[in-house]
């Protein structure tokens, strides 16, 4: 069980107060005289104190066998990724080219930040770049939220039109989108284990790490839902006009909907992360009412089949949606010393 100690502020030399470590904490991080230890004030107003080593980059090494598929090895890289590990080896049991470039195109595929430092016949010595200064945690948040934007409304008018080259793009963007997710988890679970990068992402507490993780993770989720849709388009597209009226109108106010959340997000707007909320409700509502309207109507099973699929993918977007506002009150309430407001913008 952690033990918690209490010290009294000493006064040396006149002018410098000092505190002294306890000895138990000292021997079990291996201290000893002369060594250093960091301090990082956090923004709650807190005094992080930890150990300061210098010492060789965090490795992880993934030893394969001739039998592993591509997608077993790229699953247990994205892990040690997700974990923060600087260098991440791939060592082959034999020479296996075809395979080592299937991984090597899916982590340029997936991932961010990852360049390729060192290759053999059997071995691949790749290096993750912990912290992106010209990619900040919102800032990528954003840019994520965009495109899955993007993907939505484009989504929606490749079924309208029944135009497969456009859902095409939106397959290939989806990957984008992934990419993202990963660089912000693996920020995220950078910033859990070290203060000075959680204050670095902008950061007040490592219960925000789960709050932004669970709103990329909607994100993420909202896109691919974008992508359900996107896949249902054929070049047959729905003749009824009143049925794909529908479809383009819910959509469009899903996809308000999804914009808002961000926008609460990245304001930090309660009162919008509130008005999101029941509106997605409401929403959620009335694609219910539509889907039995549909099922007591004379339209064919296929087409009303298709349709209930469309407006399914549609209400899950709205309620992802939901959750990021939910995010963003407990975001909010969470911080510091703060008095929230509901009614500001």
């Amino acid at each position: 069980m952690e033990q918690a100690y209490l010290r009294k502020i000493q006064l040396s030399g006149g002018s410098t107060l000092i505190v002294s470590l306890p000895k138990e904490w000292v021997k079990s991080v291996g201290l000893k005289k002369l060594d250093e230890v960091l301090m990082v004030p956090q923004p709650d107003g807190t005094l992080f104190v930890m150990p300061y080593k210098k010492g060789p980059p965090n490795e992880a090494c993934i030893e394969t066998s001739s039998q592993a598929t591509a997608d077993e090895i790229i699953r247990a890289y994205i892990s040690y990724y997700l974990a923060g590990y600087e260098t991440i080896r791939i060592r082959f049991e034999r020479p296996l080219p075809e395979l080592a470039q299937k991984v090597k195109e899916s982590i340029r595929r997936w991932l961010v930040g990852v360049e390729i430092v060192e290759e053999s016949s059997i071995d691949i010595t790749t290096m993750c770049l912990p912290i992106h200064a010209n990619l900040p945690l919102k800032n990528a948040i954003e840019r994520m939220g965009k495109i899955a934007s993007a993907m939505q409304k484009e989504a929606l008018a490749a079924f309208a039109e029944g135009d497969r080259s456009l859902a095409q793009e939106i397959v290939i963007r989806d990957d984008e989108v992934d990419r993202l997710y990963h660089f912000i988890v693996r920020q995220l679970n950078l910033a859990i284990s070290n203060p000075i990068i959680l204050v670095s992402l902008g950061l007040s507490s490592k219960q925000d790490c789960l709050g932004y993780m669970l709103v990329a993770k909607s994100i993420e989720r909202a896109a691919d839902h974008a992508l359900a849709i996107a896949k249902l388009v054929d070049t047959s597209k729905p003749h009824d006009f009143n049925v794909i009226e529908t479809i383009e109108e819910v959509g469009k106010l899903s996809n308000a909907l999804f914009n808002d959340a961000l926008s609460a997000l990245l304001k930090g707007s309660i009162k919008l992360a509130n008005d999101v909320i029941i509106r997605a409700y409401d929403l959620a509502k009335r694609i219910e009412d539509i889907e039995i309207q549909l099922l007591y109507s004379k339209h064919n099973v296929p087409l009303a089949i298709l349709v209930r699929s469309v407006l399914n993918n549609v209400k899950r977007i709205s309620e992802y949606s939901a959750d990021i506002s939910e995010m963003v009150v407990n975001i909010s309430v969470a911080k510091p010393r703060m008095t929230v407001d509901l009614f500001s913008p």
